[in-house]
């Protein structure tokens, strides 16, 4: 080989070593680059590593110290994940058993359950959804339920996540609170029983969702309960309801969870599985029961209890009240019938009585007439004996025509009051002083001047007459008096009449107001006076009394009222 050749290899010898040695030299720097990519890269993952870690815990700090329950679900409903809230809220736990989300609702609200799952799908996430949920011990628990789909990297939904709150506590004070207002507002300005009755049952069966309610009250005239609201009404009477009765007697509420354990009650048209029943108690008295049934075993709460008292302490005085206007009512119904009857008797008494006293008077004048033409035509043939049983014929026919007027004037007494005349009392007894006859050796004195009042002229003047004329029949003394007095009352006059003459014994007292109640033997004395004057004191709704000694004297007194 030729020395140029070899130059020439030499060469690119040379320039192969050089280039081999830039290319070591190059990758000796990028692999230095390298080296401290890595060492920077490795740095980093370490600490992205480090905030993941401590991310993940804070969720995972969240998740498991959050209030409320929260849970994760795939799209077919099955339960993946739970917090601690959640296991105890439902009871379940999820290493144990699986669970589906559709297993938790209440089957009542299980269509609007499921219309509610396709709009959070739809949606992508809802909030303040309510409804009732079933716990493993199967407890109905009211829920607020916020959630939101999980969506892949395809946005495709893959699960749900949601929030569930316990508002069964809250919603109860809310329903309890608007049950009473709106039980109040239902029976306010209301006065018929029934009606007030069905308000408080419509009422609460809204609030206890129940199939029947019924409202007794006590009917203490006969002894009874009677049923004045309700949906429907069984067929078992009050008093087959022994446990009705027993709350009516003891004034304690029942509770009851299985109606087929208790011997005391009576199957109805309807299976009804538990039953609540509360005394309504006024001023310590048990007036009515609140009783209502569901078909549900274990149904009722001690907090339904409690509502159901407020209801029955908030009724109590409009029931009673409303039971006073009815029996009131009746009363007045029955009254009004009763005044119609005893007016047409009056009509028919005062009728009988003019007829009877035209018809027995005839026959006395008759028997008078008589008398007297038998007395005249023979007068030189009687003795003084005979002559004398003339004269007591006379003066019996004279008693007889006297008492048939007496008996005349006290049936023709009447209620009516004319009550838009004035009647000058002062001046109608001195008139009356007047009239009657007074023996010289009696005194009668008007203490203090007579009021004016209005009434009937004719039924005080008799009543003054009667009085006044019983003072005089009956006095006995050499200096007699009758002393006329009045005291004003307010509301009302209290009379008096006092005379110094027999005095009546007391055991008389009473008696002597009664009709042909006479207590002396005097020929002109039908025992009415004393009668009539009661009846005009009673017209004018008044009370007469007396105060006497035997011997004494007697003060009759009497009010009539302005």
């Amino acid at each position: 080989m030729d020395q140029n050749k070899i130059d020439i290899l030499e060469r690119a010898l040379q320039r192969q070593k050089s280039a081999r040695k830039q290319a070591e030299k190059i990758l000796e720097v990028k692999s230095l680059e390298l080296f401290d990519a890595s060492q920077e890269l490795n740095k980093a993952n370490k600490k992205l590593k480090s905030l993941l870690d401590e991310k993940s815990t804070q969720l995972k700090g969240v998740f498991e110290n959050i209030n409320d329950a929260y849970l994760v679900m795939n799209i077919k409903g099955k339960i993946i994940k739970m917090n601690d809230v959640a296991i105890d809220f439902f009871g379940y736990d999820l290493n144990n058993e699986p669970v589906n989300a559709l297993n938790l609702i209440f089957k009542e609200d299980f269509e609007y359950a499921m219309k509610s799952f396709y709009a959070l799908i739809k949606d992508g996430q809802f909030s303040n959804y309510n409804a009732r949920i079933l716990t493993k011990n199967k407890e109905i628990k009211w829920v607020n339920i916020n959630g939101s789909i999980i969506y892949d990297k395809h946005n495709k939904p893959v699960a749900a996540q949601g929030v569930v709150r316990d508002i069964t506590v809250q919603r109860e004070k809310k329903l309890t609170l608007d049950l009473i207002n709106n039980t109040a507002k239902s029976i306010l300005g209301k006065e018929d029983i029934n009606e007030i009755a069905f308000e408080i049952s419509n009422s609460i069966n809204n609030y206890l969702e129940t199939s029947n309610c019924i409202i007794y009250l006590k009917d203490n005239e006969n002894n009874k309960l009677e049923k004045v609201a309700g949906i429907y009404f069984d067929e078992s009477t009050p008093l087959e309801n022994k446990i009705v009765n027993d709350v009516l007697k003891t004034g304690n509420y029942e509770l009851i969870n299985n109606l087929n354990n208790d011997k005391r009650h009576v199957q109805s048209l309807k299976n009804n599985q538990s039953k609540i029943t509360v005394p309504i108690i006024n001023d310590g008295i048990v007036i009515g029961v609140i009783d209502a049934e569901h078909e549900s075993k274990n149904y009722f709460k001690i907090e339904h209890v409690d509502t159901i008292k407020n209801i029955a302490n908030l009724v109590a005085l409009q029931l009673k009240s409303a039971l006073n206007i009815r029996e009131r009512t009746i009363a007045e119904e029955q009254n009004t019938v009763l005044l119609k009857k005893l007016e047409r008797s009056n009509e028919e008494l005062q009728e009988y009585a003019h007829i009877v006293s035209h018809d027995l008077k005839s026959p006395l004048r008759s028997i008078s007439a008589l008398t007297s033409w038998i007395k005249t035509d023979n007068i030189d043939a009687f003795d003084e004996m005979s002559l004398q049983n003339f004269e007591a014929i006379d003066l019996t026919l004279e008693t007889m025509e006297n008492l048939i007027t007496d008996v005349l004037e006290y049936s023709s007494l009447n209620a009516v009051v004319a009550e838009d005349k004035e009647v000058e009392l002062d001046v109608l007894i001195k008139n009356l002083i007047n009239v009657l006859y007074v023996p010289e050796n009696i005194t009668i004195n008007i203490l203090n001047k007579l009021p004016i009042i209005k009434g009937d002229k004719t039924k005080f003047q008799q009543l003054f007459q009667n009085l006044i004329g019983n003072a005089i029949k009956f006095s006995n003394k050499d200096k007699a008096y009758i002393n006329i007095d009045v005291e004003d009352k307010n509301s009302f006059y209290k009379f008096s009449i006092q005379d110094n003459g027999i005095g009546i014994a007391k055991k008389h007292f009473e008696s002597i107001f009664k009709i042909f109640q006479s207590l002396t033997k005097a020929k002109n004395s039908s025992g009415i006076g004393l009668s009539i004057v009661k009846k005009i004191v009673d017209i004018y709704k008044g009370e007469i009394w007396l105060e006497s000694e035997v011997d004494k004297g007697t003060t009759f007194y009497f009010t009539v009222k302005k």
